[in-house]
Parts: structure tokens; C-alpha cells; sequence
């Protein structure tokens, strides 16, 4: 139990750090093509995609076994940490309800799609 936990960690530490470089890339991008902030939320929903890719990947790798469904999995834990993390930064939602059902979604299919490559 306790080596599965430090794996489900290890590959969220890795998602995390991939996710800070690639918000600074994006931040990068837009401010080279001098966007507006109207276009980050689409910025960081595919940046949301890209690393719940990965982190199913790196997880069905992991578990050999259910892919899919580890990949889901680990797209749902993505999800609940970033939806912690947010609700004690903000003290409380700030997105819509609409917003975040489909970051969740993108996060869950995601995982999904990585545990399926796998």
C-alpha cells in the first residue's frame, strides 16, 4: 500500500513540475504574441490535457495492468489536488461550476488517453 501511494506521488510531483513549465512557456508565448488574458483559460485547459497525458502514461507504465483505468485515476487525483489547492488559495471557488466540471473532464479523459497509449 505504502509503494503504491509513493508511485501515485512520485508521478504527481512529475505532473506538477510539468505543468509550472509549461504555464511559464505558455506565459512566454503570450506575451511574445501580446495576447489578452482572455486566452489563458484555453492555454491552461490545454496544458491540463498535455499533463494528464502524461501522467496516465507514466502511471499505466507504472501498473502494467488497467491501464485505462489507472490512467483515470490518476486524472482524477490531478483534478482533486488542483481543485484543494485552489479552494484554500481562494477560500472558495472562483471558477463557474461549469468551468470546473470540464477541467475535470478534460483531466479524467486525459489520463485516460495516456493509460490507453500506454
Amino acid at each position: 500500500m505504502g509503494k503504491k501511494i509513493f508511485t501515485v506521488l512520485k508521478v504527481l510531483v512529475l505532473a506538477y513540475v510539468l505543468t509550472g513549465l509549461l504555464m511559464l512557456l505558455s506565459a512566454f508565448i503570450m506575451y511574445k504574441l501580446k495576447l489578452s488574458s482572455d486566452h489563458s483559460r484555453l492555454f491552461v485547459m490545454v496544458i491540463y490535457g498535455i499533463v494528464t497525458i502524461v501522467a496516465g502514461l507514466l502511471y499505466g507504465k507504472i501498473k502494467e495492468k488497467r491501464r485505462l483505468l489507472n490512467g483515470a485515476f490518476m486524472g482524477l487525483v490531478y483534478f482533486a489536488v488542483l481543485l484543494v489547492v485552489s479552494l484554500v488559495v481562494n477560500n472558495g471557488f472562483t471558477d463557474s461550476l461549469q468551468s470546473n466540471i470540464i477541467s475535470m473532464i478534460i483531466c479524467i479523459a486525459g489520463g485516460s488517453i495516456g493509460g490507453i497509449i500506454s
